[in-house]
């Protein structure tokens, strides 16, 4: 640890790399699960090996029941740290700030390590980056979102409280070399809130690994084999059309939305008619849930509750380590839909789903980027979104999809354009596009824009540019160590 210390910065005479020169890179984050910032972090990850990088992933938190295969298969060298001095939260309190202790200690394990990398790719968190500027390695940050937008100021206290960690926030991150984003829309966002940092952070845009999606689905995977017989049984005389949403169980994902949209055209015409060649409807809820995250576990009671106020009849599958099963809640038997709620589910699992489904509906409000639309229409699958954030840069309206105002009217009403159901909706001239015409539109277009190629080439430019950045001195680890003093003995008289 103390040979960091000693180097400093790096010797005047030292050459620039060549661009041919093979990195070491670590990656720093928070906790690998499963969600658009994880598998961002992992493709980045897989592209920067595969050109020959050696790549080691760095965080303080990966379950392997719940994080994506190329993690704990060997694919990619995963390293827990920084895992033990502090706890998640006390008494759900205090998050921000034993967050932000747990990946300065995650940061102090890099350094002690004493692997010298020559770039560490950062994201979620910049509370580390001052530390790891202690030692001659180069610093990129991805920025999928300004963490001080997404927190809560509704109280004075809380405003003080938030107020030393959203400062923090932009003084690490002016430490960081070089500073990506994943959209135009969290670029200018970045702008407005971060009026200190010298110049705007570029723009890359993720890519999807179509690799994952070109495999053929193995059918034999048992919580395929129970959805797919739940779905489509031999005893169904038309083939239901499926209305799909994934997202994590999290407040912010808007997901009531989907299930009030549902409802919605439960209530439509078609769907009030005695007309016996009208599809059933399927929507499925498909989540990463983590049982240890409060807010996942509350968000899908929560979930559940509004299906039953609506008077939708829903199901349950468990993944199979979670060993347990729920019977179905039928509440309106004439009703010609069901909701299946599925809490976490593989990557096997998620290629099943698109391939099975008509159209996504995608909920969130001002998504920062907003992966699943992507991966959606690449499977040929359009996409239902709200008019905000990412999806209005990823989806072209009319043709890949639909962007809507963000009520379930509008989205049902954008649904039934894609469903098209026979003797009640046609195209129109505003509309020409059937829903098949849409999904190759949408799957040109993203191989176009989208692809872990393009996504590859642009990273390693990046990586490059970080590493010929001039050096700078790390100047606010004094002001790391009193500031983060100064919380911890508020912190302790809090609870004393």
């Amino acid at each position: 640890m103390i040979s960091y210390f000693q180097q400093g910065t790096k010797k005047e005479t030292m050459e620039v790399p060549s661009k041919e020169r093979k990195l070491k890179i670590a990656f720093v984050h928070p906790n690998l699960g499963i969600g658009g910032a994880e598998r961002l972090v992992v493709d980045s990850a897989l592209s920067l090996q595969k050109l020959g990088h050696k790549v080691v992933i760095y965080t303080m938190y990966h379950d392997e029941d719940h994080s994506f295969k190329e993690t704990y298969d060997g694919t990619l060298e995963v390293r827990v740290r920084g895992d033990y001095l502090f706890p998640k939260s006390i008494f759900n309190k205090f998050h921000i700030l034993l967050t932000s202790l747990q990946s300065m200690h995650l940061a102090f394990s890099v350094l002690s390590e004493d692997e010298n990398y020559d770039v560490l790719f950062v994201d979620q968190l910049s509370a580390p980056i001052p530390i790891l500027k202690i030692s001659q390695m180069k610093v990129l940050f991805y920025c999928h979102f300004p963490d001080k937008l997404q927190a809560r100021h509704d109280t004075i206290l809380r405003k003080i409280y938030r107020s030393l960690f959203d400062l923090w926030e932009e003084l690490s991150m002016k430490e960081s070399d070089l500073i990506l984003v994943n959209s135009r829309f969290t670029q200018n966002v970045f702008y407005r809130s971060f009026r200190l940092m010298p110049k705007l952070p570029k723009v890359l845009y993720p890519g999807v690994n179509f690799n994952s999606f070109d495999k053929p689905v193995d059918m034999e995977d048992p919580q395929v084999t129970k959805i797919n017989s739940l779905l489509f049984p031999d005893d169904s005389e038309t083939r239901a059309r499926i209305l799909l949403s994934i997202n994590r169980f999290e407040r912010k994902k808007n997901l009531p939305l989907a299930i009030k949209t549902f409802s919605a055209l439960l209530k439509s015409k078609p769907f009030q008619s005695n007309d016996q060649s009208i599809p059933n409807l399927v929507l499925i809820m498909a989540g990463g849930y983590d049982p240890n995250l409060p807010e996942n576990v509350q968000h899908f009671s929560e979930l559940i509750a509004l299906a039953n106020s609506e008077g939708l009849n829903h199901q349950t599958i468990w993944p199979p380590s979670y060993q347990k099963d729920e019977p179905a809640t039928k509440l309106n038997e004439k009703s010609r839909g069901f909701i299946l709620f599925l809490p976490s589910f593989s990557d096997n699992v998620r290629s099943f789903l698109f391939k099975s489904s008509t159209v996504t509906l995608y909920t969130p409000q001002n998504e920062h980027f907003g992966l699943v639309p992507v991966e959606s229409m690449y499977m040929s699958v359009p996409v239902i979104a709200v008019r905000s954030g990412g999806p209005r840069e990823t989806i072209i309206d009319g043709r890949t999809g639909f962007l809507c105002r963000n009520n379930p009217d509008d989205f049902a009403e954008a649904a039934l354009r894609v469903l098209q159901i026979e003797n009640y909706y046609k195209p129109t001239q505003e509309y020409p596009l059937t829903a098949e015409q849409m999904g190759v539109e949408a799957n040109s277009h993203v191989k176009l824009k989208f692809s872990l190629d393009t996504f590859s080439k642009q990273l390693n430019q990046y990586i490059h540019e970080t590493l010929e950045s001039s050096d700078q001195l790390p100047m606010l680890f004094p002001c790391l160590v009193l500031l983060f003093a100064l919380l911890i003995i508020i912190f302790i008289t809090l609870i004393s």
